[in-house]
């Protein structure tokens, strides 16, 4: 079983599974306000053990500049934030970290997790130019739009947030990784962002 994981601040209620399972449906399972995201996704992972793949919206490494002795470089932004316009993984600061050990915690648990950016797969997917992530009225649409190239079967009704959007891009990048179709961005040794 695959899933993408629109990952949020710990506490703030904003972070989303969206899990395929059955041939392309979908379900979605989202934290609740003042919720712990990370405990929750471990015991989503616990009560799914045939979960193998998780695609996480949030970085998985910091700049090399960071992790080789005596490396220059940029201090701010890895190969691939700049290749893909993701957010400096040192701006966002905690939920790096968080990330990053969530991460290790999962890999211990047999789940392969991959950085991905959803934002980058709405460009790859022209949805930026259909009001991706501007007008909340658009979700349905844009969840037909999905549904076309991915092939996923959901109810757009339970896709209530831009957060359950981006955790469908995360799954289908996910997806596109099982059927090699996915991208990949960055520099393989400071770290990537597949699509």
């Amino acid at each position: 079983m695959i899933i993408g994981i629109d990952y949020g601040a710990k506490m703030a209620g904003t972070t989303v599974i969206a899990r395929m399972y059955d041939h392309n449906k979908v379900d979605f399972f989202a934290t609740a306000k003042n919720q712990d995201a990370d405990q929750f996704i471990k015991d989503f992972i616990a009560s799914n053990e045939d979960v193998w793949l998780a695609y996480l919206d949030a970085p998985l490494s910091l700049p090399k500049v960071y992790t080789e002795s005596g490396s220059e470089g940029n201090y701010f932004y890895r190969e691939a934030d700049k290749a893909t316009g993701a957010m400096s993984p040192m701006f966002l600061g905690g939920l790096t970290a968080r990330a990053i050990k969530l991460s290790v915690e999962l890999g211990k648990l047999g789940v392969k997790v991959v950085e991905t950016y959803p934002s980058k797969l709405a460009e790859v997917l022209k949805l930026k130019d259909k009001n991706y992530k501007k007008d909340r009225h658009q979700i349905a649409a844009l969840c037909e739009e999905l549904k076309e190239v991915s092939g996923f079967m959901f109810d757009n009704e339970e896709v209530v947030t831009w957060h359950h959007f981006d955790s469908l891009l995360c799954l289908y990048s996910a997806k596109r990784h099982e059927i090699q179709a996915s991208m990949v961005f960055g520099d393989i040794e400071e770290g990537t962002i597949t699509v």
